[in-house]
């Protein structure tokens, strides 16, 4: 699934009913991370999933129920060894999940979250989570930004003083359901938690290149939720036919691209240009930027040839000791295909290594 957050904009723009389900809580080895996803249609269709095939079927009908009633509820779950063997899964876990039906009300929170998001922001969503026992209309979602600007539905009954203290509590793309002491929510006989998501900007992936190896990464790097930029010197090759995946594919001068782009620590920078001079080029500026990664492909006596010419212009041998070159996991890869994985799995094992 494309970013869950554009995904749920489009679908409540479109007036289609649908329902949520988040995995909150887990204990053991129980499958899923916390925080995953699961959108359930009113035909039974799901996109995404909260990990667990031995739950889903249970899931599915409280999202039924959702959609009918219009009333949140969790499910807990205690998996048993044979539960989780009969879904080939390790046994010995517990875990609960908020199923939420979204409606035109929520729109206007997500779409906060998508802007926020893009811009490189971060934030709070919390959710006001019902009684395991007792069904009910959520009493708040409200989303908390780091200017203080508190939106969203009811935000009047939500601990909005305690907003910032759970953002620095939780790590960033974080997900907690949390029992406050002291506050109104705490007390009530519907709702006794709050499910709290620390919302991290996109990661932005700049590909330099637009070969073929860049082809077959950019679909895939979309497919998990990078966002992805496409640069090369060459208008016939940076067209946005070639790479329909792409957000923006840009025809820009190798040694000026970095003027026009907003590189910051949660970008990725991936130089494969056609030949290593480009690469040099490129890497020149990109080993300035605060960039989270940088890789370069290429042979190791290409790599080391690049080196020695960035090192005689003044660039440190510290520094490009930090670039990934070659670039990607080793796997053997050949193909541009297999290539491409390989890259995208470095990618990922650094993006979740940041995250905790």
């Amino acid at each position: 699934m494309h970013d869950i957050y554009q995904k749920i904009v489009d679908i409540l723009e479109d007036g289609t009913p649908v329902a949520l389900a988040t995995l909150m809580s887990r204990r053991g080895s129980s499958p899923g991370s916390l925080g995953a996803k699961m959108l359930v249609f009113a035909d039974g269709h799901t996109e995404g999933s909260i990990g667990g095939g031995c739950v889903e079927a249970e899931v599915w009908d409280a999202a039924k129920a959702a959609l009918s009633d219009g009333l949140s509820r969790v499910l807990a779950f205690r998996l048993s060894a044979k539960d989780m063997a009969e879904s080939g899964l390790i046994c010995g876990g517990s875990i609960e999940l908020l199923v939420e039906p979204l409606g035109p009300e929520t729109l206007p929170v997500y779409r906060r979250i998508l802007d926020i998001r893009r811009q490189g922001g971060r934030g709070l969503l919390a959710t006001a989570v019902p009684a395991t026992d007792r069904p009910s209309r959520p009493a708040f979602k409200v989303l908390w930004l780091e200017s203080g600007e508190v939106t969203g539905l009811g935000a009047d009954d939500a601990p909005t003083d305690s907003l910032a203290g759970y953002y620095k509590s939780l790590g960033p793309g974080a997900t907690r359901a949390v029992a406050p002491e002291g506050e109104a929510v705490a007390d009530s006989p519907t709702h006794t938690r709050i499910l709290l998501e620390s919302l991290a900007p996109q990661a932005t992936l700049f590909i330099f290149g637009a070969g073929h190896l860049s082809m077959e990464l950019a679909p895939i790097a979309k497919r998990v939720h990078f966002r992805v930029v496409v640069i090369d010197d060459r208008p016939f090759f940076a067209d946005l036919e070639r790479f329909p995946e792409a957000d923006e594919v840009l025809a820009l001068p190798f040694e000026t691209a970095f003027e026009g782009l907003d590189v910051d620590e949660n970008s990725f920078i991936v130089i494969v240009t056609r030949g290593h001079l480009h690469d040099g080029v490129v890497l020149e500026q990109a080993v300035a930027t605060p960039a989270a990664y940088i890789g370069m492909i290429g042979s190791r006596a290409k790599i080391s040839a690049v080196y020695r010419d960035l090192e005689s212009r003044g660039v440190t041998r510290e520094r490009l000791d930090e670039v990934r070159a070659p670039i990607g996991l080793h796997i053997k890869a050949r193909l541009p295909e297999e290539i491409a994985v390989s890259i995208l799995a470095e990618l990922i094992l650094v993006r979740n290594e940041r995250l905790g």
